[in-house]
């Protein structure tokens, strides 16, 4: 609990924190006069296609990479692999496939965007994507891009981009199987397989992840359920997921290319409670369909013209049953169906050092939601987005300067037709365009040290909850403004022979941002203020010798609600997230061992926006063990022992939702 000295002393520390990055944006910035020696290290090469590959080397800023070998043979989803990562943050409610929420250098889940390829995977209706449904199975690599959207993407979150990749024609003819165990009941399976023949190649995966997630947890008699005892196990938290996948890709020419990635995914699980009641059986399905086919051309006007068309077809189709009234208030049965329609088409050309982009992102949503035991009609919304970009990307001769200049366009129209509580009907349309715009800038200086800073101005448009609300939970506010967010950052970074080691000064302006508020009932709505971010972020990694290495990293941030509307708020940290997070670890490689040590420290978040309720350190030491055998042949066995938890240390990062104490999981798998 927050008592009165330690309100007293917030207006010092918030103070003295925003004069550090002062300083340090300051520092950096005095930098830029530095030697002007070509570093050993230069920056990447043009992606094979300009208009549909992604390099993170073009970045004008941090950019998180996580490669297959980091994410394959775990039982784990995106949420888990990314928890590690340099400003990023991920909050869980408990378990294997609970409900995950991302946030990057302070943001809400709604600001951050999440892009599978091209495909924008953030619900039209909450805003957010539950990284903890996200399958790792057919997943190439990772990107967070927490300053800046690339330039082939016309949307930009204000809070970040995740990108996923999905695997491509790069991986080799095989065929894999998995097997996985750990605590709680937890089980996994899988089986790749992939091959080529000419000019046409595929893969398929097929993925099962079950949990029971019955972790044991001291009981308080005063939030949790008072006829438990001491100690009592986590009820009605089971998850099962069974995803398959698949790509069929025809490499036309040297020039064109042309795929299509088909997703299958169904969750089952249960909706557990705050009181872990024994009779309650909610339960929350969810079935996903995606389909992308994308083409590539990049041999027009003699290989400076290059394009990226995507067309994107989903579907999301979820079932809440919540017949016993044990969760929330009163009893539902809720189906929502949510259709997704769009066409993506980016152009680059390349003129030297030049780089033109320009894209166009036209998706419709159709939403459809009706609960069985409510005689009401069902809600209907529907929203057409269209998002439009040009960018230009210039890099010097001598490759010391980089530079990137963005501005996106964002078109959006909605119409909606909701029930009421007399029962009658109201349809509501509205239409409303927003500008964008970001700007970067590199230098490399002396011996492989690079300077980087950004400006960026993004616009996140309501969702459709929070505009027209959602049955019994939320209600809608149509006046509502979209957030508009003003940000900078400026990084220093050095790539040596020993590692890497890097410092972000960071500082966004949120005017206006976007909030819930909730009534006595416990029903929210949404509403504007206006409030401020800014923290320093550090990554590292020191090679002591070619067998052992350090890493960790350190988010310190503050947040502060500048909005005079509600005194109760005014002044307050932000709710729903840690202001000081810290990661050391250690690896060891003895081949054909390798061992990974990491201590997580995260602290100082709120629950609400009152700060009245103070969440408790979450503290976590991690072990992981990998044993990998080449056989004859080139097939490949590797072994994978995760302790999680080692310390057993019990956090919450939503309140009165307990996380998984101590854990290990073991996964095997081979290549043939």
């Amino acid at each position: 609990m927050l008592v009165a000295d330690s309100e007293k002393t917030q207006p010092v520390a918030r103070s003295s924190m925003k004069k550090i990055v002062t300083l340090v944006l300051t520092l950096l910035a005095s930098l830029a006069a530095a030697d002007e020696t070509l570093p050993f290290i230069v920056v990447e090469s043009t992606p094979i296609n300009a208009a549909g590959d992604l390099d993170p080397g073009q970045s004008t800023g941090p950019v998180r990479v996580l490669d297959r070998s980091d994410i394959e043979n775990r039982t784990a989803t995106v949420a888990d692999v990314l928890s590690d990562q340099a400003g990023i943050q991920i909050r869980q409610s408990g378990g294997l496939g609970s409900a995950s929420s991302v946030s990057i250098r302070g943001s809400t889940s709604r600001q951050v965007q999440v892009v599978l390829d091209g495909m924008l995977l953030n619900d039209p209706v909450t805003g957010g994507v539950d990284l903890g449904k996200l399958s790792l199975t057919d997943v190439s690599r990772i990107q967070v891009y927490p300053s800046g959207a690339p330039a082939q993407l016309p949307q930009a979150g204000i809070g970040g981009v995740v990108i996923l990749e999905s695997l491509g024609k790069d991986i080799e003819n095989t065929t894999s199987l998995n097997l996985g165990a750990g605590s709680f009941d937890t089980y996994r399976t899988g089986f790749f397989n992939s091959g080529s023949q000419d000019d046409v190649y595929y893969w398929l995966s097929m993925d099962r992840q079950t949990s029971n997630n019955d972790f044991r947890y001291p009981n308080d008699s005063n939030w949790f359920n008072p006829n438990d005892g001491s100690q009592t196990r986590r009820r009605n938290a089971g998850y099962q997921q069974d995803a398959i996948s698949t790509k069929l890709g025809w490499e036309i020419n040297r020039t064109a290319r042309l795929d299509a990635l088909v997703q299958y995914a169904r969750y089952e699980q249960g909706v557990p409670t705050i009181q872990n009641w024994r009779d309650n059986n909610a339960t929350l399905d969810n079935e996903t369909f995606r389909l992308q086919l994308h083409g590539q051309e990049q041999g027009w006007l003699a290989g400076r013209l290059h394009s990226s068309h995507r067309l994107i077809i989903g579907d999301i189709t979820e079932h809440y049953d919540n017949r016993s009234g044990r969760v929330g208030l009163g009893v539902s049965a809720v189906k929502t169906d949510t259709r997704q329609l769009g066409l993506v088409n980016t152009l680059a050309l390349l003129l030297g050092p030049h780089t033109l982009t320009t894209g166009v992102d036209a998706t419709g949503y159709d939403y459809r939601q009706d609960d069985s035991l409510d005689s009401k009609p069902e809600d209907e919304r529907e929203r057409i987005q269209i998002t439009s970009s040009l960018s230009h990307a210039w890099q010097s001769n001598d490759n010391l300067w980089r530079s990137q200049a963005a501005l996106r366009l964002v078109h959006v129209r909605d119409d909606s037709r909701e029930t009421l509580g007399d029962g009658t009907s109201k349809a509501t349309s509205a239409r409303e365009h927003h500008l964008g715009w970001q700007l970067g800038l590199t230098r490399l200086l002396g011996d492989n040290w690079t300077l980087s800073g950004n400006i960026a101005n993004n616009v996140r448009v309501p969702t459709l909850q929070e505009l027209y609300g959602q049955q019994g939970l939320f209600v809608g506010n149509p006046g509502l403004a979209p957030e508009e967010s003003l940000n900078y950052d400026l990084s220093l970074r050095t790539d040596q022979g020993w590692g890497h080691g890097e410092v972000t000064a960071y500082f966004r302006k949120l005017e206006p941002a976007v909030v819930a508020t909730y009534d006595a009932r416990g029903v929210g709505r949404y509403r504007n203020l206006e409030a401020e971010i800014y923290g320093l972020e550090f990554d590292g990694n020191y090679s002591i010798t070619g067998h052992w290495s350090l890493y960790g990293n350190a988010t310190l941030q503050d947040s502060r609600n500048t909005d005079r509307s509600a005194q109760t708020r005014f002044d307050k940290q932000l709710p729903g997230i840690y202001h000081q997070s810290y990661l050391a670890g250690t690896r060891w490689r003895f081949r054909p061992f390798e061992l990974d040590l990491a201590y997580q420290f995260d602290d100082e978040l709120y629950y609400d926006s009152a700060n009245i309720l103070a969440a408790d350190a979450r503290n976590t030491l991690n072990a992981t063990l990998t044993w990998q055998k080449v056989w004859p042949g080139r097939s490949l066995t590797e072994a994978r022992l995760e302790i999680r938890n080692i310390t057993d240390k019990v956090y919450q990062d939503f309140n009165r939702f307990p996380g998984p104490g101590r854990g290990w999981f073991i996964n095997l798998k081979h290549a043939f």
